[in-house]
């Protein structure tokens, strides 16, 4: 073999790792990377203070606890994305950044970043049910104005989901206590939740232990 062809072998061996390694970073304008977050941003404090966004790595429905990220500005500074234990987001994007020419370089096996909303209430293993009622109200208005007319085809938020919670109780007014259903999902495993529009008289939600969060959504799918 003659030594330039043996040369342009190596250097083609040398260079093929780094050539994969290229392939393998999606990068996505910061805006869509983070959906809904200007929307959600855009609106006046007051409209959101019952409920915010959080953005967990998510792959095939599941969460993606090996995701790697780093935001590249327009000027080429480049800020890695940390996420926390359960691969959420630590710290978003201000309104300036969505709006700016700023890339999210995602550099790890694919993945997306999935849009929670949650309820602003500080999670406790003693819950207002009117809190939850307030903030699903807050939600569905903010909804119906940034979608507009499109709000009639979006369905309701009605639900309150506690993850990690292991188990929950509804306290109703008389005294009463009713265990409150689990739906099983990808997203959360095991989860108690809690419809307040179906549920005639409940108080207060009690617990096992403090949620990691309290998630607002739509009634769970059935299987």
């Amino acid at each position: 073999m003659r030594r330039r062809h043996l040369l342009a072998l190596l250097a083609a061996a040398v260079a093929a790792p780094q050539l994969a390694l290229a392939a393998d970073i999606k990068t996505v304008p910061i805006d869509k990377a983070f959906p809904f977050l200007a929307a959600y941003l855009g609106l006046p404090i007051a409209q959101r203070s019952r409920f915010y966004l959080a953005y967990r790595a998510m792959r095939d429905k599941h969460p993606a606890l090996d995701a790697r990220a780093t935001i590249v500005a327009a000027n080429g500074a480049r800020t890695p994305v940390a996420f926390d234990h359960i691969g959420a987001v630590a710290r978003l994007p201000s309104l300036a950044e969505l709006k700016s020419a700023a890339n999210v370089e995602m550099d790890s096996a694919p993945f997306q970043l999935g849009v929670e909303l949650r309820c602003a209430t500080p999670p406790s293993t003693r819950i207002d049910v009117a809190e939850l009622v307030a903030s699903l109200a807050q939600v569905n208005l903010a909804v119906s104005k940034v979608a507009g007319a499109f709000s009639l085809i979006i369905p309701k938020l009605t639900t309150a989901y506690f993850p990690d919670a292991a188990g929950a109780q509804a306290l109703l007014g008389n005294g009463r206590a009713i265990v409150l259903p689990v739906y099983s999902a990808p997203i959360f495993g095991q989860v108690p939740y809690i419809e307040p529009g179906t549920l005639a008289g409940a108080k207060t939600v009690m617990l096992a232990r403090a949620p990691s969060r309290i998630v607002l959504g739509g009634h769970p799918k059935t299987a």
